[in-house]
């Protein structure tokens, strides 16, 4: 009877260091850990089979084993808990930073050529050209900003799925206005400028603000 009940009890500490296990690790790396843990007391268990040796292997014995395997179980939890909230947050950064620098190299891109279109074309004669440039080249810009952003994923969510098309019509529409204000050259490069400046900020605090705070 005092056996049964020293089993009963290490089998509730089992119990109780699986559970704990799972309260404080992440579901991905309970996962790993107990598929290791499954695949580990499986081979000790067939040797021990074909050995001859564990039909005789008292019940006891048995559960403080696997009381002890368990142990290692959540100790491994914790190591690749925190390994992977360390690659989480190096992606975050990186995700962050990838955002940025896509949105001020596309903007810098489109006032150069805005900038030259100013300075060097007949916008006058020309106009109809000019606005067909001007929309093929946000369009672009826009394609190459989503496909700079679409190699990360946060939060099962791809980032560049938080874009929106109607950027491009609001870019190119604003560029045409200002091209076409009659102020001097150098008054609307610097609009321009300062328009996109305005433009990049707002979109991508509303990138980094759906994609890390929802």
């Amino acid at each position: 009877m005092d056996l049964i009940l020293n089993v009963m009890n290490d089998f509730q500490t089992v119990n109780d260091i699986v559970n704990e296990s799972v309260r404080n690790s992440s579901y991905y790396t309970v996962a790993i850990s107990s598929c290791v843990f499954i695949l580990y007391t499986l081979i000790v268990q067939l040797i021990g089979y074909f050995k001859g040796k564990a039909k005789n292997k008292p019940l006891i014995e048995m559960a403080e084993a696997i009381k002890e395997n368990t142990e290692n179980v959540v100790r491994l939890n914790g190591v690749l808990d925190k390994t992977l909230q360390g690659a989480e947050k190096k992606k975050v950064r990186q995700c962050e930073s990838a955002i940025d620098l896509a949105f001020k190299a596309s903007s810098l891109r489109i006032i150069q050529e805005a900038a030259s279109i100013i300075a060097h074309n007949n916008i006058d004669k020309n106009r109809e050209f000019i606005v067909g440039n001007i929309n093929k080249l946000v369009s672009n810009e826009y394609y190459r900003l989503y496909s700079a952003l679409a190699i990360y994923e946060i939060n099962d969510v791809n980032v560049a799925s938080r874009l929106k098309e109607e950027w491009i019509k609001e870019i190119a529409d604003n560029l045409v206005d200002i091209i076409y204000n009659g102020q001097d050259a150098m008054t609307r490069i610097t609009q321009v400028n300062n328009r996109l400046n305005v433009c990049v900020n707002e979109y991508s605090t509303y990138i980094n603000n759906k994609t890390f705070n929802t």
